[in-house]
C-alpha cells in the first residue's frame, strides 16, 4: 500500500461500477476443482471503486456478497464425500481494499480502443454464518455469526471500448482465514453433544472463487499543470 504514496500520479482519473458473476467454494465438503463458476447458480453482486494513480496503478475498494454452497453428493466429488453425503449453503459479505497493477500502459485520458491483462491483491472483511451439523443430520445449520479476514488474489483482463467505459473480465480466488465456512471445523465454548464434531483436513482453510464481469465508468478530471 506504501506504492500509492511513493509513486508519481500522472493521472487522477476515477472509476465507479459493479461486479456481475458467480461463485464456488473449496474446502471440506463437496468437489475440489478450484474455478468451477456453474458448479451451482451462486450469484455474486458488487460494487467498486477505482483510483487510478497512473497507467499502470490504481487502488480499489469493493463491496460483494454471494451464496457459497455445496454437496458431497455432486458428481466432481471423490467417493468417500459422495458416502458421507453432507451438504451446506452460506452468505458471504465482504469489503475490500486493494491495488491493481496494469500489465501494459492503460491511458484513461485517451478516446482510442485499450486493453491490458492485469493482477489485483489487497485485504478483505466479511461476515458470514458459522455451520454445525446436528447430530445424526447431513445438512449444516447456522448457529451463530462470524467475521474473518481473506487474501484476494485476481486475475483479470479489461477493455476500453469507446467512451468512458471499461469492461473487465476477472476470477478471484479468496483464501480466509477461516475453516469453518463449510461447518467442518466448529468451535464452541462448551461440547454438545447436539453437534458433529469436527471432520475433514486441518491443514488447510477455507476458499472462495468469484468469477465474473465489471462494468466502470470513468469520471473526474486531469489536474492541469500551467506554466506562470
Amino acid at each position: 500500500m506504501s506504492l500509492f504514496f511513493i509513486m508519481n500520479s500522472y493521472s487522477q482519473k476515477n472509476e465507479l461500477g459493479v461486479f456481475f458473476g458467480n461463485s464456488n467454494y473449496i474446502g471440506d465438503v463437496g468437489p475440489t476443482t478450484y474455478v468451477n463458476p456453474f458448479q451451482n447458480p451462486n450469484y455474486v453482486f458488487g460494487i467498486m471503486y477505482r483510483k487510478n494513480f497512473n497507467n499502470r496503478l490504481a487502488g480499489r475498494i469493493s463491496f460483494r456478497q454471494s451464496d457459497i454452497g455445496s454437496s458431497d453428493n455432486w458428481k466432481s466429488s471423490v467417493d468417500y464425500r459422495k458416502q458421507r453425503g453432507k451438504y451446506f449453503k452460506n452468505t458471504i459479505s465482504e469489503i475490500g481494499l486493494g491495488v491493481d497493477f496494469n500489465f501494459f500502459n492503460f491511458d484513461l485520458s485517451e478516446d482510442y480502443f485499450q486493453m491490458t491483462p492485469y493482477i489485483h491483491s489487497g485485504i478483505n472483511f466479511f461476515r458470514y454464518s458459522s455451520l454445525n451439523y446436528p447430530t445424526g443430520l447431513k445438512k449444516a445449520v447456522q448457529y451463530t455469526k462470524n467475521s474473518s479476514f481473506s487474501v484476494p488474489i485476481t486475475v483479470g483482463y479489461k477493455i476500453k471500448p469507446f467512451g468512458s467505459m471499461i469492461i473487465g473480465l476477472e476470477v478471484t480466488a479468496n483464501h480466509t482465514f477461516t475453516d469453518n465456512l463449510d461447518g467442518s471445523s466448529p468451535v464452541f465454548e462448551i461440547a454438545d453433544p447436539n453437534f458433529q464434531d469436527s471432520f475433514g483436513s486441518d491443514l488447510s482453510q477455507d476458499w472462495y472463487i468469484f468469477t465474473g464481469i465489471t462494468f466502470t465508468y470513468i469520471f473526474g478530471n486531469e489536474p492541469c499543470y500551467c506554466p506562470n
